[in-house]
């Protein structure tokens, strides 16, 4: 039977080989009818070791997805930058679609913090909002992503999906308060809707300071109401 240090080695040992073993296996290393603190103690380890692999997987291949887009995304890549097995990949999740599944799960995450980020901190549109963005680097570069590839149905609905709720979280408020706009709710909401796309088709990724980040979005504003107080506009508006 394994002595009170061994397992602790056992576990450093199996750390670095990324290998998981079944309940079944623990069972027949410890030793049947022995310690059962120990059994716990290494089941325990091995369980911590696995869900950190799978972790890295996800926080590393989220980064790629943002980085390289999904049509870039490779097990091997991944694989050797966090030095795992390719087989450690399909233990976790199969096959692509459902480790994308994990990635898009992951940005939502993220963009709830971000809209709890934005909350306490954004008091005003510019600079607030583009000083926040520059701290999410790679949640913002995911979005991009997500907007470039809106022909594929899961990443077009995580765009409007996560859009929407930055959007009504607080940025509407600020956006608002901003420009002075006083039209309705869906009149402003599609309003940066339209801002947004043009602001997501033209963002530089190699470039995501604040300063040029709101300087775009200056300029799509000052084209956007320029065309409000058009009279084409005003044509538009009045025959809705």
């Amino acid at each position: 039977m394994l002595g009170l240090i061994e397992p602790l080695i056992y576990i450093k040992e199996l750390d670095k080989s990324k290998y998981c073993l079944k309940e079944s296996q623990l069972t027949y290393i410890i030793g049947k009818g022995s310690n059962r603190y120990l059994y716990i103690l290494l089941k325990t380890s091995i369980m911590s070791v696995s869900y950190g692999s799978k972790q890295k997987w996800i926080e590393k291949g989220y980064e790629h997805f943002a980085l390289f887009g999904p049509e870039n995304l490779s097990i091997n890549k991944i694989s050797k930058e966090i030095e795992s097995s390719r087989a450690s990949f399909y233990h976790y999740f199969g096959d692509m679609d459902v480790f994308i599944e994990e990635l898009l799960d992951r940005h939502w995450q993220m963009g709830q913090d971000f809209n709890t980020a934005g909350i306490e901190s954004c008091k005003s549109f510019f600079p607030d909002l583009y000083k926040l963005l520059e701290k999410y680097p790679i949640p913002l570069q995911f979005t991009r992503q997500l907007f470039l590839n809106r022909h594929i149905p899961a990443f077009n609905y995580m765009f409007i999906k996560m859009y929407s709720s930055h959007s009504h979280s607080f940025i509407l408020t600020l956006f608002s308060e901003q420009f002075g706009l006083h039209q309705s709710k869906e009149i402003i909401d599609n309003l940066w809707v339209t801002v947004g796309e043009s602001w997501y088709s033209r963002l530089d990724p190699n470039n995501l300071s604040t300063a040029k980040m709101q300087q775009l979005a200056e300029e799509i504003m000052n084209s956007v109401l320029k065309f409000m107080a058009s009279d084409l506009y005003s044509k538009m508006h009045g025959h809705r």
